[in-house]
């Protein structure tokens, strides 16, 4: 019995060693840490869009038929959700998982070039989920998305030599990121801005077309927190010491600060004037992969 109590007060003592009290400079850091993540998320969520297999599709005219696709595609991002956790965990109101696949679907066009062998793309986006359920109580996105590209076919693919294209793109991303739960409430406003400059190379076999591609990605993000919390949550949150009630503050990113290097590849099929794309992503400096499936009528 003696044994068994002096493991009892081992583990108690041990507890109140490590037990860490938090204060309103610690939930400032998780939502500043929170929004940084955003940050670098958001210029893989963009660029993983109006991906095509074809380097090049060819031209608009002079062409017959006339190369033009029309589409919807829905893509995939990781999105570290363990700061924004951390926070609910301080004021006793968890419940968030680590991380969130950030989703996105789109709608896009992309035409075939005048005369000259390029091909313009554009995609737009909007999505609002003022409480997805499936992620937590209380959590909820916003998110809109537009912008497109420029490819310029350096080899058409003629013969037994595959197509070759550069391109440049811009996309805009805005939205919300909010948490609201038994007198917590967060909000993360973000908007980004992302260019790239890209090369792929593709090659078409009968109706299959494997590709592969590299981005340079500069992007500019700004992300705007705030949170409040109620004297009856702080009540009955023992690991919260701090008197503050709410805060704010806000994460930037400039272009200087953000190149991203990324690889992109997949495989294209195209039966008829139906075209199937898988595709995935890497980023190498943050680490964050990306996927996109999309569906299109293309002649």
């Amino acid at each position: 019995m003696k044994k068994i109590a002096f493991a009892i007060f081992v583990l108690a003592f041990s507890a109140a060693a490590f037990a860490r009290d938090y204060t309103a400079a610690d939930v400032n850091r998780c939502l500043k840490d929170f929004s940084s993540g955003i940050n670098k998320t958001l210029p893989n969520a963009a660029t993983q869009q109006n991906v095509y297999s074809q380097a090049w599709i060819g031209k608009l005219f002079p062409s017959t038929p006339p190369h033009f696709a029309v589409g919807i595609e829905t893509g995939v991002t990781k999105l570290d959700l363990s700061p924004l956790g951390t926070m609910a965990d301080i004021f006793k109101v968890g419940g968030l998982p680590k991380t969130f696949v950030y989703p996105t679907i789109t709608a896009n066009a992309r035409i075939g070039g005048f005369v000259l062998p390029f091909d313009i793309g554009f995609s737009c986006m909007y999505m609002n989920f003022s409480n997805l359920k499936t992620v937590s109580d209380g959590f909820g996105i916003r998110f809109f998305n537009v912008g497109g590209d420029v490819r310029y076919a350096l080899l058409k693919g003629e013969g037994a030599w595959p197509q070759l294209s550069l391109g440049v793109g811009y996309y805009y991303i805005g939205g919300k990121v909010s948490f609201d739960k038994d007198g917590v409430s967060a909000g993360i406003d973000y908007a980004t801005h992302t260019m790239f400059g890209q090369i792929q190379v593709s090659k078409t076999f009968v109706f299959v077309t494997p590709f592969v591609g590299f981005r340079g990605i500069f992007s500019k993000s700004n992300a705007d927190w705030s949170w409040s919390v109620t004297d009856a949550r702080i009540a009955s949150a023992a690991s919260y010491i701090g008197t503050e009630t709410s805060g704010k503050g806000s994460a930037n990113s400039p272009f200087a600060d953000s190149f991203i290097p990324q690889i992109y590849g997949g495989l294209g099929l195209k039966i008829s004037f139906f075209a199937i794309n898988l595709s995935g992503s890497y980023d190498f400096k943050n680490s964050i992969w990306g996927g996109d499936l999309s569906l299109r009528f293309q002649m």
